[in-house]
């Protein structure tokens, strides 16, 4: 029997993996309006990799984009999630269906990509870059949602472009709000600078994006963190919580998975806890 949720907010489920891939699952019904975009986006050119060392040019290998099915009043708040998976798992139904299904019931766009441009050179994880940075230059979206696979209604000061979570160390990005507005084509294109390295090894996009706010006065003065339970909490299983110091619990609104394989003893670790947590999904 599936038990029942003591909280009031619906559960994301929220995975991310070593490998660039993601899996969610979201339950939440109501209905919000965005906007039906009327720019040409087949003609998006990406350039915050502006030394090319990435090879980020083209499209993803596979990709779905799902637009806001209808249009947004105006003053309301347009989002759109981003995620990526480019590997078969045993939970893809559970987690597009619950992707697809809240981006649908919040009428948000959501883009989805399952493999990387052809001759992509960086790491996968890059790849997230390509994809904030096509959603942003559509110019029809105020905030575009990173999940690896993990929301909540915000409102902040026009200056605020990042809203982050930590969990034991400074950052993790596997859940981000991003404001859609050109500087923060700029904050990406210092992340690409970031990971150019010809030497040694490259740090992750997560490194490079921790490492930018806390040395660079513009960007931290444009992020702000809150508590990680708010988009980003991990349960028991994966206690690395920031210092809250609180793992998921019923009523709250995402769990996350990162690093399940070092926790779990299991074959199919991320399998075991999206289908564990999924019971919880309304």
């Amino acid at each position: 029997m599936r038990p029942q949720s003591r909280g009031s907010a619906p559960l994301l489920v929220l995975l991310v993996l070593c490998n660039p891939l993601t899996s969610f699952v979201s339950i939440q019904s109501s209905t919000t309006t965005s906007t039906t975009s009327s720019s040409n986006h087949g003609q998006i050119v990406l350039l915050t990799d502006k030394r090319g060392w990435a090879k980020t040019q083209g499209t993803a290998g596979a990709s779905v984009y799902q637009r806001p099915l209808s249009p947004v009043p105006k003053g309301e708040m347009r989002m759109a999630i981003a995620s990526m998976n480019t590997e078969e798992t045993t939970y893809d139904h559970i987690s597009l269906a619950g992707k697809f299904s809240y981006a649908t019931k919040h009428n948000y766009g959501i883009k989805m990509d399952f493999a990387v441009p052809k001759g992509f050179k960086a790491g996968a994880v890059w790849h997230k870059l390509n994809m904030i940075e096509y959603l942003v230059r559509t110019g029809d979206y105020d905030w575009i949602w990173w999940i690896d696979y993990d929301l909540e209604d915000v409102t902040d000061p026009q200056n605020i472009h990042m809203i982050l979570t930590a969990d034991c160390f400074p950052l993790n990005a596997g859940s981000m709000l991003l404001r859609g507005t050109p500087l923060m084509l700029d904050f990406l294109s210092e992340v690409w600078t970031c990971g150019d390295v010809e030497e040694g090894e490259r740090p992750s996009e997560q490194d490079c994006i921790r490492d930018i706010l806390e040395q660079k006065l513009l960007w931290k003065s444009r992020a702000i963190w809150i508590a990680q339970t708010k988009i980003n909490a991990f349960p028991d299983e994966i206690s690395c919580w920031d210092n809250n110091k609180k793992g998921w619990a019923p009523g709250d609104f995402v769990a996350h998975f990162p690093g399940a394989w070092a926790h779990l003893k299991d074959k199919d670790p991320y399998g075991v806890m999206m289908r564990k947590y999924n019971e919880w999904v309304e």
